[in-house]
């Protein structure tokens, strides 16, 4: 056998399957990429866990387990949980290949749009009211793509405007890999905007929601976080 001295918590962050390694007491130690969007489902640290010690094996080693689960937009198919150690459990979640399906967009009023660009410019906006930090994490290599360039301005606005009595915001936008979404029978990638901070204010949740539902952006929203599952649309 040969002796491999590749470091593979590289390949295991960028995985698209979500992995986290718990303590035995349930404390997340590490998660990868994929997990992070996963936790910001409420609670699901703790659901995850007790799954994991449900469905562990009797004794050291691993053990895969064909099922259905669904948190939020995520649906999964199987898990295999791992240990070796009595302080330490591992789950690896294995995400469903399908892609969603819209029914017919209509793209009245779209144009195609650099989504940085977009971004930047509204939060300089917001920057004339704010005066907390802002890091923003970005894909600059992200494609041009169909945009309502005015409803989506607006819809960052009244986003932005949740977060201003926050002291520090972390904003990041990428490509979501591994999953593609249909729209007018053609498949396209997902874009994920996810705002973050210590909190937000949820007066304006209804009205986020009725603007990614009429442009078919998924929201998925926690008490100090909002992700949007764009549909880069060519």
């Amino acid at each position: 056998m040969n002796i491999i001295s590749t470091d593979f918590k590289f390949f295991i962050e960028f995985d698209i399957n979500p992995f986290i390694l718990f303590s035995s007491e349930g404390k997340v130690i590490y998660l990868n990429e994929s997990a992070e969007l996963l936790l910001m489902e409420p609670y699901i640290d703790k659901k995850l866990f007790s799954l994991a010690l449900t469905h562990a094996p009797q004794s050291y080693g691993y053990k895969k387990t064909l099922i259905e689960l669904s948190f939020g937009s995520f649906e999964f198919y199987a898990m295999n949980i791992l240990y070796d150690n009595e302080d330490e459990i591992a789950m690896h979640l294995y995400s469903k290949p399908t892609t969603k399906v819209n029914s017919m967009v209509n793209l009245e009023g779209y144009s195609y749009t650099d989504m940085n660009l977009l971004l930047e410019a509204n939060i300089e906006l917001f920057k004339i009211q704010y005066t907390g930090e802002l890091l923003l994490f970005t894909d600059y290599d992200l494609p041009r793509f169909q945009l309502h360039q005015n409803n989506f301005s607006f819809l960052l606005r009244t986003l932005f405007a949740q977060f201003i009595g926050s002291k520090i915001i972390n904003i990041t936008l990428k490509i979501k890999i591994g999953e593609m979404i249909v729209v007018n029978k053609k498949k396209y990638p997902i874009i994920l905007l996810k705002v973050e901070s210590n909190q937000r204010n949820t007066i304006s949740d209804l009205e986020i929601k009725e603007i990614t539902a009429k442009h078919f952006i998924n929201v998925q929203m926690t008490d100090n976080i909002v992700l949007f599952e764009i549909p880069a649309i060519s």
